[in-house]
């Protein structure tokens, strides 16, 4: 593991981030979409409204035990709760909505520092089918789930395993970064040797 922050889900946390007011998102954050597929018009935007404010200690507390020096047992209990708060989004918003994305983004960050780079690279393919639903194959918030996934997916070490998820991820990166991308050609170098 390195000490290199892989994702922060809902960006930087500054000390505004935590005053925002309840009742409203700031007015530079891109509002989450109504129904899937909805928000083309964001494409090109960079912020997501922050988590409802009454998640945001518990979001903080997940957060905080990702932040070195990485405790393994404060770590497996943001990860615990990180699902908890992943099956409360998805009851209340639905899988496609930006605060259940960026929760299962930070459940993959979570398996990173975890030492689980497949287990990582598996929620990071799941949140860019869910970000393409959502904004598209073009939008940077799809583009950088699938550069995650790509990374984690690096570190596996298992030749098998490596294959397995590759043939997973190969499709998603044909139609994300193209045929031609660095991305696409290192996975499929692996997955089709030959090709």
């Amino acid at each position: 593991m390195t000490d290199q922050t892989v994702h922060a889900p809902w960006g930087i946390v500054s000390p505004a981030f935590w005053h925002t007011a309840d009742s409203a998102a700031p007015a530079t954050a891109v509002p989450a979409p109504a129904e899937p597929g909805t928000a083309s018009s964001a494409v090109g935007q960079t912020e997501v409204p922050p988590p409802p404010a009454e998640y945001r200690w518990r979001i903080a507390a997940v957060t905080a035990a990702c932040a070195p020096p990485i405790d393994p047992q404060r770590l497996a209990a943001a990860n615990v709760e990180a699902e908890q708060i992943d099956q409360e989004f998805t009851a209340t918003f639905g899988a496609a909505h930006s605060h259940t994305i960026n929760v299962r983004e930070l459940r993959g960050w979570i398996a990173h520092l975890m030492g689980q780079p497949a287990v990582a690279a598996r929620w990071y393919l799941h949140t860019t089918g869910l970000q393409a639903h959502v904004w598209g194959t073009e939008h940077e918030f799809t583009r950088a789930s699938a550069g995650r996934a790509v990374q984690q997916w690096k570190g596996v070490t298992d030749p098998a395993e490596q294959l397995a998820l590759g043939a997973e991820l190969l499709p998603m990166l044909r139609a994300v970064t193209g045929e031609s991308s660095d991305a696409t050609l290192a996975v499929r170098a692996v997955v089709e040797p030959s090709a």
